[in-house]
């Protein structure tokens, strides 16, 4: 296998051994890299498979990742315009859809690749209700069955996509110079493991998203059905039924939040390094798996407005998402019955593909899916996102910053961001809340002071040019660990 570094030149190469311990230096120079290894000179040196080190500066923020061909017989350093290649393994189509949540995250994770010059192939694991194939859903039950006897009881979700046949052909299709794969959550776990098995040589990086294990636990804890998200449309309708059971919706939760636990630390062991989107989660994993690589790197968010004080006498409160997501849900129906409870007469506007049809009070509606950003963000609207789920980041929350916007939230709504305690519109009891909902006129000041605090903070923590070099530098030294 060969790495590259693009734009290299003027090169001196000096091979040479004095002992069994090596040492390769990356030196930039004004015209090009230097590579050095101490040793004497003039005596062949076999090098196989070899990362060189690549120092990334941060503060003059590159957009690309430079390799350098070192070839097998270590006799000379040839600079080819060749990066990396990765291979992208996917849960969902994420091209052609609706831009919500996790597929906001994908694009960017994508996008960040593609501008660093890595070279890019993509392949989607089906769940089983995609073709409904009696043959697929027996040879996933008999590897479910299979795992359960080694003592390895995979989550319900990974059932859901555990087809070991597709599995099989994903891992046949990875290009043969593919030099790290991408799998697209715990549900990319069997895929994970045949990778193991018939390529060791590729790095993996598992980009988690959301702690699953953490997230099955709260909604126990809060007495709620799990979701099964964007597959609902998909999902038997018996399914769907049977969630709605609280005793099999508590029995399916503490099967998933078991199952996940071990199998995030299995992930953990199979992958060179994994991913979560949250801080929190990241440290709640860490704590579990030790040993294992993991990190947080968060959602960007491009700055799209600047903070600035609302116009207009009509104010108005928004929501942004389905209902389809628990998390949502929770939040949508809390504000609907607050709104009904409080007469509260400032409107409320939610936005987003609701599935399920409510009886609104006469202050609430419910637009759908909005086009474009400033249809929500028009200058006179404040998000209103009061949450009860933790995990994760509150994707509509860096998006309201990112546009100028105040946001009124509970501690929840805030985790993981880089927010202090007192934030102006941070409540913990909705009767603080009820002042600001009811007269919003009344506290522009606060609006104002929020909207600022959150705009720097996404200024300062997600930066796309920073977060899209931190996913970079990921695979960069992935590839260059895994090498050696």
């Amino acid at each position: 296998m060969q790495y590259h570094f693009t734009g290299v030149s003027g090169q001196a190469f000096k091979c040479g051994i004095a002992s069994a311990i090596m040492r390769l230096k990356l030196c930039e120079s004004g015209t090009g890299c230097l590579i050095e290894k101490n040793g004497g000179i003039g005596m062949n040196l076999r090098l196989k498979s070899i990362m060189l080190h690549c120092e990334i500066r941060a503060e003059i923020a590159m957009a690309t990742q430079r390799f350098a061909v070192v070839s097998e017989n270590g006799a000379q350093l040839a600079g080819q315009s060749v990066a990396p290649a990765i291979h992208m393994v996917w849960t969902r189509q994420i091209d052609g859809q609706k831009m919500v949540g996790r597929l906001k995250v994908a694009h960017a994770v994508r996008d960040a690749l593609v501008s660093g010059g890595f070279r890019i192939s993509e392949s989607i694991v089906r769940p089983l209700t995609a073709t409904r194939s009696p043959a697929r859903l027996a040879r996933a039950v008999a590897g479910f069955l299979g795992a359960f006897a080694r003592f390895r009881p995979p989550p319900l979700q990974c059932l859901l996509f555990g087809d070991p046949v597709e599995a099989r052909d994903i891992v046949a299709g990875i290009p043969q110079d593919c030099d790290a794969v991408y799998l697209d959550g715990v549900r990319c776990l069997l895929v994970l493991e045949q990778i193991r098995r018939a390529r060791p040589d590729i790095a993996i990086i598992t980009d988690m998203d959301d702690l699953m294990s953490r997230r099955m636990a709260l909604l126990l804890k809060l007495d709620q059905a799990p979701s099964t998200g964007y597959l609902k449309s998909s999902m038997p309708a018996i399914v769907e039924k049977l969630l709605h059971s609280r005793t099999v919706s508590r029995t399916v939760l503490r099967y998933e939040h078991k199952s996940l636990t071990g199998i995030e630390k299995r992930i953990t062991a199979l992958s060179d390094a994994v991913v979560l989107i949250s801080g929190e989660d990241a440290r709640v994993l860490n704590r579990a798996a030790p040993n294992g690589r993991v990190m947080g790197i968060s959602m960007p968010a491009k700055v799209e407005k600047a903070a600035s004080p609302l116009t207009g006498a009509n104010l108005r409160f928004v929501f942004v998402g389905t209902d389809a997501l628990r998390q949502n849900q929770l939040t949508i129906e809390a504000m609907i019955a607050l709104w009904k409870r409080e007469n509260i007469e400032t409107p409320l506007v939610i936005y987003g593909e609701q599935q399920t049809q409510r009886d609104l009070p006469a202050n609430v509606t419910t637009p759908g899916y909005a086009a474009t950003i400033g249809e929500i963000y028009d200058g006179r609207s404040i998000l209103l996102s009061p949450s009860y789920l933790a995990g994760g980041l509150k994707t509509k929350v860096l998006e309201a910053f990112a546009n100028g916007t105040a946001v009124v939230g509970t501690e929840i709504t805030f985790e993981g961001m880089n927010l202090d305690r007192d934030y102006p519109l941070l409540f913990d009891h909705e009767a603080d809340m009820l002042a600001v909902l009811k007269n919003p006129q009344d506290h522009a000041e606060m609006f104002e002071k929020s909207a600022r605090i959150g705009h720097a903070m996404i200024r300062e923590f997600h930066d796309s040019d920073t977060i899209a070099q931190s996913w970079r530098t990921l695979f960069a030294e992935t590839i260059r660990d895994n090498a050696v």
